[in-house]
């Protein structure tokens, strides 16, 4: 069930021009810039694949420090203030230098998906980082995801991780 989903999304997010994903990941910059400004600390973000939103981290806060996700093993750690970036084994940016920050020690995490649901569900690519990674995590977890993501309901299963707030 959740491959067809998937599959369906994706097909969906392929078909958006650059101007509309540039155009709602502007949105969803300035929405979490709204949300976020009084936050501090530090804070998880991403490095954006073609079919999720392309977020200037700067301008969303400049209260916040933002750490990556860089793929060790099975799970992902989060790297502060790297400038260096190359391709990780899914295609994502992930850091090359910079120390780990541990998961708890995180205020917050900015989470890309596939899609969400109004419930907060999160269906990402399949491999379950995010969700082993997070299990436990009592911080404040924020999806962002384009509009043609966002599903009424998605399917679920026990480990699968919620987000607190969707943009």
């Amino acid at each position: 069930m959740k491959s067809s989903v998937r599959n369906n999304i994706l097909s969906q997010l392929n078909l958006m021009s650059r101007e509309e994903k540039s155009r709602e990941s502007l949105a969803i910059q300035n929405s979490l810039h709204s949300l976020l400004k009084n936050e501090t600390g530090c804070w998880a973000a991403f490095k954006n694949l073609k079919d999720e939103p392309e977020i200037n981290w700067s301008d969303v806060s400049n209260n916040i420090s933002w750490a990556f996700p860089r793929l060790v093993g099975d799970s992902m750690e989060f790297v502060k203030s790297s400038y260096s970036f190359a391709p990780s084994s899914l295609g994502f940016s992930e850091p090359q230098n910079g120390d780990a920050i541990p998961v708890p020690e995180l205020n917050g995490f900015v989470i890309p998906a596939v899609a969400y649901d109004q419930s907060g569900n999160r269906l990402g690519r399949g491999k379950g980082f995010y969700d082993r990674t997070l299990q436990g995590s009592k911080s404040l977890k924020i999806g962002v995801c384009f509009n043609v993501s966002l599903c009424e309901e998605l399917p679920r299963e026990a480990h699968d991780i919620k987000c607190d707030k969707i943009v």
